[in-house]
C-alpha cells in the first residue's frame, strides 16, 4: 500500500494563491514481465514522463464584478476557480451574508461555502477586503465632507450676492431720496 503525500502550503503559496499539488505518482519497483524490455534511454511511457514545462501563467487578480454576480445568482460554484471562490465567499461573508445563502446564491451545498470560508487564503481576501471597506468608507465620507463645503460656498456666495443687491438698492434709494431733496 502506498500513500499518497501532498506539498504542504507555505505563507507564500497562500500569499500568491497557489494551490496544492499531490506529489508524484510513486514508481513501482516490481517488475514487468508480461511487457518486453524498453530500449535504454527511452523513458517508461507511465511512469518515467518529464516534468512539465513551466506554465507562464498570469498572477490572479481579483474581479469585484464576481460579488455582484453571486448575489443576482448569476454565478455556479464549479465555474470558478480556487482563488475565485475564496474571493466571492469572503465578500459576502464580509457583507453579512449567511453561508447559506451563500449556498443558495452558488447553487452549492453549505459543507462546501463552511469549507472555503475555512481555507487560509479566505481568511486573507476577507482581511483585504475589510481593509478596501475601510478604504471606501474614509473615501466616502472625504467625498461628502467636499460636497458639504462645495454647498456651504455656495450658499455663503448666494447670500453674499443677496447682501450686495441689498446694499446696492439701498445706496439707489439713498441717492434718489437726495435727488428729490436737493431738487
Amino acid at each position: 500500500m502506498t500513500l499518497m503525500t501532498y506539498h504542504q502550503p507555505t505563507l507564500f503559496d497562500i500569499l500568491t494563491f497557489d494551490t496544492p499539488t499531490p506529489a508524484p505518482e510513486p514508481v513501482s519497483r516490481r517488475p514487468c514481465t508480461s511487457r518486453p524490455r524498453r530500449a535504454p534511454g527511452r523513458p517508461h511511457p507511465h511512469t518515467d514522463t518529464p516534468a512539465p514545462a513551466p506554465s507562464t501563467t498570469h498572477p490572479w487578480v481579483p474581479d469585484d464584478h464576481l460579488i455582484t454576480a453571486a448575489q443576482a445568482g448569476q454565478l455556479h460554484i464549479r465555474n470558478l476557480t480556487t482563488e475565485d471562490r475564496c474571493w466571492v465567499v469572503a465578500g459576502l461573508t464580509a457583507r453579512g451574508t449567511t453561508a447559506d445563502d451563500i449556498a443558495r446564491m452558488l447553487r452549492c451545498s453549505i459543507r462546501l461555502v463552511k469549507q472555503i470560508r475555512a481555507h487560509p487564503m479566505t481568511a486573507v481576501m476577507r482581511y483585504a477586503q475589510n481593509i478596501a471597506v475601510e478604504v471606501e468608507t474614509i473615501e466616502s465620507r472625504a467625498k461628502a465632507g467636499e460636497k458639504a463645503r462645495d454647498f456651504e460656498l455656495e450658499q455663503a456666495r448666494r447670500e453674499a450676492a443677496r447682501y450686495k443687491k441689498q446694499r446696492d438698492d439701498l445706496i439707489d434709494q439713498l441717492a434718489a431720496q437726495r435727488q428729490t431733496e436737493r431738487g
